[in-house]
């Protein structure tokens, strides 16, 4: 392998690649990226068996090769590299870069033992616009459950039919569901699939910011092709919950009320709930006419009062929430004003954007004293 690169190119593509590198492996070359030396590029490959991210840098190839060099190293080199041109060269395992009066001499390990590189096979294609789905990935993401005691709820369910895609995300104290429309109907086929949130907050890293990007799926992965960039990642095991079929259809108590207003008060509020209890971060509720208030107290501490003008329809109630799953669900939503929807103190309740058809929030109440 022999071949020149702009630091520029070589450091962008490594960022990128670099996301796919194992952290924690049995597995040493895992700790590494593959790097591919094909004619007028560099292909860079990192996987850690369950995600892998390939980039693409232009480059003068003098000489086709391939090589595995630790990741976390050849990153960190680059990164502090003049801008300019780089050489690579390849003497068995041992790669040499060389700018100008630097050099350095890293040990590589055989491509041959590296992970095959994955490919989806025949399934559905989704052709999206990229701000559609960055969108789309940010309303449902940060819903996912964080621990592993039920896998399946770690995934985003994602859902492509004709000229929609349907996301649902839950952790099984709130429901994060949002539809966008598509560039073009899928084809191959409706699909659906459950990707792991932690793929998908990679996606939504590399995404570019214009364009429009790929999605293929098939029974057991999902590709994304991001401009120079692809990902694939396995997708999770299981039937994913019909959570939306769960929660209820009416809401007979309607507030509405100024969305960045509401979520302020939260904010504020919540620095003075009870820290003693073990459901931190506890605020109460009330539904008044013509008003919502925000209150909570940590008796070691002093308390707090928050009252929002509001548009009450339906009878008045008390109801308590943890104030963080109340805020994540309003950062969410776009709209100017906001539809907090009520059923009983202790039955789900759902947040709307006034106009914003495309994204709904469930969360689920607290009980208080």
């Amino acid at each position: 392998m022999r071949l020149v690169i702009d630091q520029a190119d070589l450091h962008a593509a490594l960022q990128v690649a670099i996301r796919g590198v194992a952290t924690r492996s049995t597995l040493p070359v895992l700790s590494g990226i593959l790097l591919v030396a094909e004619p007028e590029q560099l292909r860079l490959v990192a996987t850690d068996m369950e995600l892998t991210v390939e980039a693409l840098a232009p480059a003068r190839v003098q000489e086709e090769g391939a090589v595995v060099l630790p990741g976390r190293h050849l990153a960190e080199i680059v990164r502090r590299l003049p801008p300019g041109e780089v050489h690579l060269e390849l003497e068995g395992l041992r790669a040499r870069l060389i700018q100008e009066r630097s050099q350095f001499t890293i040990h590589g390990t055989d491509p041959g033992i590296f992970p095959a590189v994955p490919r989806v096979g025949a399934g559905t294609t989704v052709l999206f616009d990229n701000g559609a789905l960055r969108g789309l990935l940010r309303r449902t993401t940060f819903a996912v459950a964080t621990d592993d005691s039920r896998p399946i709820l770690t995934g985003v369910s994602f859902r492509a039919q004709g000229d929609r895609l349907e996301a649902v995300a839950t952790d099984g104290f709130r429901i994060a569901a949002c539809r966008m429309t598509l560039e073009r109907p899928v084809e191959g086929g409706a699909a659906a699939a459950v990707i792991p949130g932690r793929s998908l907050a990679e996606v939504a890293r590399l995404l570019p910011d214009e364009g429009i990007g790929r999605m293929l799926l098939d029974e057991t992965q999902a590709g994304f092709q991001l401009g120079e960039v692809r990902l694939i990642t396995r997708l999770l095991d299981g039937a994913y919950p019909d959570v939306l079929g769960l929660v209820p259809s009416e809401y007979p108590t309607r507030v509405r009320l100024p969305a960045r207003a509401f979520q302020e008060a939260c904010e504020r509020a919540a620095l003075l709930s009870d820290s003693r209890q073990a459901a931190r971060w506890v605020i109460r509720l009330s539904v008044e006419p013509g008003r919502l208030v925000i209150t909570a107290s940590d008796p070691e501490v002093g308390e707090a009062r928050e009252e929002i003008p509001a548009e009450v329809d339906g009878e008045g109630m008390v109801i308590g929430f943890n104030a963080r799953y109340l805020m994540d669900g309003l950062k969410a939503i776009e709209a100017e004003e906001v539809l907090f929807e009520l059923t009983e103190p202790l039955k789900a309740s759902r947040l709307r954007g006034v106009g914003e058809d495309e994204f709904v929030y469930i969360v689920l109440p607290v009980k208080i004293s």
